[in-house]
């Protein structure tokens, strides 16, 4: 039995950022010739750490808001979701506003689907 912590996140998206998630899920999963899952995407986008251009940005405020009723759920193990929270937070900084789970989740989504929009630092 693994003593490994997970961690689950509940999110409530609407039907566009669901679209984004599903995208970015087909993209990643042609990528690797492999079914990926939301975890994958959000992994993917933590080995990459990608950064905000001026275009991702306005692509990313333009979907706001993110909030819906449709039900994702995201487990993470603790050391990946200390790296996401460190995305999270940079985002935070980065857009000015307050970002939850919800947006960072978008913003990996965003960066696996549409990655020249994206740098890497």
């Amino acid at each position: 039995m693994s003593t490994d912590q997970t961690v689950v996140h509940e999110l409530l998206v609407s039907e566009e950022a669901f679209a984004i998630i599903a995208e970015a899920i087909r993209v990643l999963s042609i990528e690797t010739l492999k079914f990926q899952k939301l975890r994958d995407v959000v992994s993917h986008c933590l080995e990459q750490l990608p950064a905000f251009t001026d275009e991702a940005a306005a692509l990313y405020e333009e979907h706001l808001p993110f909030d819906g009723r449709v039900r994702i759920y995201l487990r993470l193990d603790q050391p990946s979701n200390l790296k996401f929270d460190r995305l999270r937070i940079a985002l935070c900084e980065r857009i000015g506003d307050h970002c939850g789970v919800r947006e960072a989740v978008i913003f990996c989504a965003f960066a696996v689907s549409r990655p020249k929009l994206f740098s890497c630092e």
